[in-house]
C-alpha cells in the first residue's frame, strides 16, 4: 500500500467510526414524533451539532435550525405572495381588455379595434407565469 494512501486512511478512519455521536444517538432515539433517520442526519450537519456535550445543546442546535427554516420559509412565501399579487394585476388587466373587447363588439366595431385587445389580453396568462417563473429563481 502506499504511503499516502496509509495516511489518508489513518486520518480518515476515526471520523468513520466516530460517525454521529453518541449524543445524537441517544437523543433521536427518545423524541418518537421525529424519524431517527431525520434526526440523526440533521443534527451533526451543524458543528454545533455535532460538537454538542449535553442536550441542552443540542436542543439549542434544534432550535436555531428551526428559526432557520422557519425564516427561510417565511421568505419563500413572501415572494410567493409577492408574485401571485403580480398575477393578479395581470388578470384584472386581461379581464379589462376582454371586457371593453366584448363591448365593442356590441358596439359593432371593426375587428381590427377589438383584435389588438383580445391579442394583448391573451398573452396575460404567460406573463403571470414568467412572473412566478421568475420569482421562483
Amino acid at each position: 500500500m502506499q504511503p499516502l494512501t496509509v495516511l489518508l486512511i489513518l486520518a480518515i478512519l476515526p471520523g468513520l467510526v466516530a460517525g454521529t455521536s453518541s449524543l445524537i444517538n441517544t437523543t433521536c432515539s427518545t423524541i418518537p414524533e421525529m424519524s431517527y433517520d431525520y434526526c440523526v442526519g440533521v443534527l451533526p450537519a451543524d458543528p454545533a451539532g455535532a460538537s454538542a456535550k449535553d442536550k441542552r445543546g443540542l436542543a439549542v442546535v434544534a432550535a436555531n435550525q428551526s428559526v432557520h427554516n422557519v425564516t427561510s420559509t417565511l421568505h419563500m412565501l413572501s415572494d410567493l405572495v409577492q408574485q401571485l399579487n403580480t398575477c393578479i394585476e395581470y388578470y384584472k388587466y386581461m379581464d379589462e381588455l376582454t371586457a371593453s373587447a366584448i363591448d365593442d363588439f356590441h358596439a359593432g366595431r371593426d375587428a381590427a379595434v377589438i383584435y389588438p385587445k383580445l391579442r394583448e389580453a391573451s398573452d396575460e396568462p404567460l406573463s403571470c407565469d414568467m412572473a412566478l417563473f421568475e420569482g421562483a429563481n
